[in-house]
């Protein structure tokens, strides 16, 4: 009976009409700008650089920025992944929510030992130019922090 009423709310949940905000062209277009609110790839880490990992635990700290300014706007912590390690950065990841995963960005994957911001030296990083809503996007990790 339990499963009933779930399935019976959830369903007259997904009925509901979008708010007025939502509706229209220009509801549209609001609702356009959260489609591709994402950037989806993999992070692999270049061979000459594959025993400088560092030793349990470390960090992938995969993050994204616009070209403009140096701040993220959405930032993703792993702790202990194995590479090549499959990654799907979302608004769910977002460092605040006025700000929004749009256009084209910059994305910074970095291993490291602190799960810190800062890059530290010894830190293995990649860098890769990415657009908003772009599926399988490689990012190499090809330098390390001096």
């Amino acid at each position: 009976m339990r499963i009933i009423l779930l399935l019976f709310a959830l369903f007259v949940a997904g009925c509901q009409e979008l708010p007025k905000e939502y509706r229209g062209e220009e509801g549209k277009k609001k609702l356009e700008r959260y489609r591709y609110q994402f950037v989806k790839g993999v992070v692999e880490v270049s061979g000459d650089l594959r025993g400088k990992i560092p030793e349990k635990p470390y960090f992938l700290i995969i993050s994204l920025r616009d070209l403009e300014n140096p701040m993220p706007v959405a930032v993703l912590r792993v702790r202990n992944p194995e590479f090549p390690f499959k990654f799907k950065i979302t608004g769910r990841h977002k460092l605040r929510a006025d700000r929004m995963i749009e256009g084209d960005l910059i994305l910074t994957a970095r291993i490291s030992k602190n799960p810190g911001a800062d890059p530290q030296p010894g830190d293995l990083v990649g860098v890769v130019q990415v657009r908003a809503g772009q599926k399988g996007v490689r990012v190499l990790i090809d330098s390390e922090v001096r």
